[in-house]
């Protein structure tokens, strides 16, 4: 049998097959690594530069710095640039932990990374902790979420279309059943969730630092994930990242 389409119609067809096409060829990719879904898909927003063409929207520049290193082990041929390298760690890692300075998009990085794990791993339950929840959607974990939200709205086409429903302090993706969720310090907070995964933000200035680090560690030993980053400050997380800490308080 052979259809007699209108020109246009046939075209928009032919498209849509190819789109078809090249979706499920990135999916496979996006899958197995995070990398490529944030160089190719993920898009950042940089609230300084809203007045400015672009409206603040920047592609994540993972594949713009130009800083290889090829001698890095972290994967073969070595990293491309610094959030290669991160990128990388993070996935093959569990448990890390990131000092950072300011202005090098590490909160952006792990957000995505976060992003890209719910949307392909079904059945996370990924906790995004800050200091404090927020009064609004513009600070504390209210923010992480608003901006891990906004990764997911501003992908391109040739990215799969999956549906992310949000409310307060909550994504949920129902095509795999996974959720992120948005809470504030404390162990108390951290217990309310069965978690497979937990990005800490701006760990060195929490008053419960040590406590909620400490109820993370039975999801951590149940082959969960925790990312700790922040600026420097010393505090517990120095503990942390010089291994001085003693979880017996001896």
């Amino acid at each position: 049998m052979r259809l007699d389409l209108p020109a246009d119609q046939e075209a928009k067809l032919r498209a849509s097959a190819r789109l078809r096409t090249v979706r499920a060829r990135n999916e496979e990719r996006y899958q197995s690594h995070p990398w490529p879904f944030l160089c190719e898909a993920v898009y950042t927003d940089d609230p300084f530069l809203h007045g400015d063409q672009g409206g603040g929207v920047h592609k994540f520049p993972g594949a713009a710095i130009r800083d290889r290193t090829p001698r890095c082990t972290c994967t073969l041929g070595g990293c491309d640039n610094y959030l290669h390298h991160i990128v990388n760690l993070w996935f093959s890692h569990r448990r890390t932990v990131w000092p950072k300075s300011r202005r090098v998009l590490a909160t952006w990085t792990f957000l995505a990374c976060h992003e890209w794990l719910a949307r392909y791993r079904p059945g996370q339950v990924i906790a995004l902790v800050s200091r404090k929840q927020g009064q609004n959607e513009n600070e504390g974990s209210a923010e992480l979420i608003k901006r891990t939200h906004f990764i997911s709205q501003h992908l391109p086409l040739e990215v799969q279309s999956r549906t992310v429903k949000k409310s307060w302090c909550r994504l949920y993706y129902p095509h795999n059943e996974s959720v992120i969720v948005g809470i504030a310090q404390g162990a108390r907070q951290l217990a309310q969730y069965a978690i497979t995964a937990a990005f800490f933000d701006e760990f060195s200035f929490w008053e419960e630092a040590g406590a909620t680090y400490s109820a993370s560690i039975p999801a951590l030993e149940g082959g969960g994930r925790l990312t700790i980053c922040s600026s420097a400050h010393p505090g517990f997380m120095k503990q942390i990242v010089f291994d001085e800490w003693n979880a017996g308080g001896g």
